[in-house]
């Protein structure tokens, strides 16, 4: 702990703290601010009135700030209640999906190697839009319209 010389309402203090001089410098500045705004208010006031008025005004300011920290808290936590809760519905919904897939491979009489050559297309198809995509992409359309009319003839 470092040993700080403040001044505070043109009271000289000696402090021990782990505070940087810059951060009790602002705390400092900010304190005095708060004095001479109080005793501009009220100039018979006394420096230790003003001071007793400012802690209460900070004591105030921070229990404020405490209990928005607790609703901000409490929020968050609904939150990830929720989303957990969300997590299992989809988990649910996807075994769902799964066991309702197979009722209808069953009606369907769709076996593993149709399915499988299914997949195969679908894939065939996917890569195909993709080298149409970029094609489209390089050669602003003018290229895959030729493809697509020399394909025609």
């Amino acid at each position: 702990m470092d040993r700080q010389i403040i001044f505070v309402g043109g009271k000289r203090f000696t402090i021990k703290t782990n505070e940087s001089e810059a951060y009790m410098k602002k705390l400092v500045e900010r304190i005095d601010t708060k004095l001479k705004s109080i005793m501009s208010v009220n100039p018979k006031m006394d420096k230790d009135s003003a001071a007793i008025l400012a802690s209460l005004d900070y004591c105030d300011e921070e229990n404020k700030m405490r209990e928005k920290l607790e609703d901000i808290r409490n929020q968050i936590k609904d939150y990830l209640e929720e989303t957990e809760v969300l997590h299992k519905e989809i988990k649910k919904l996807k075994e769902e999906n799964i066991h309702l897939q197979e009722r209808i491979d069953k009606i369907l009489n769709v076996t593993a190697e149709k399915k499988e050559e299914k997949r195969t297309q679908e894939k065939k198809v996917i890569a195909t839009g993709k080298i149409e995509n970029s094609v489209s992409k390089i050669f602003d359309g003018a290229v895959q319209q030729s493809l697509f009319n020399n394909e025609e003839k």
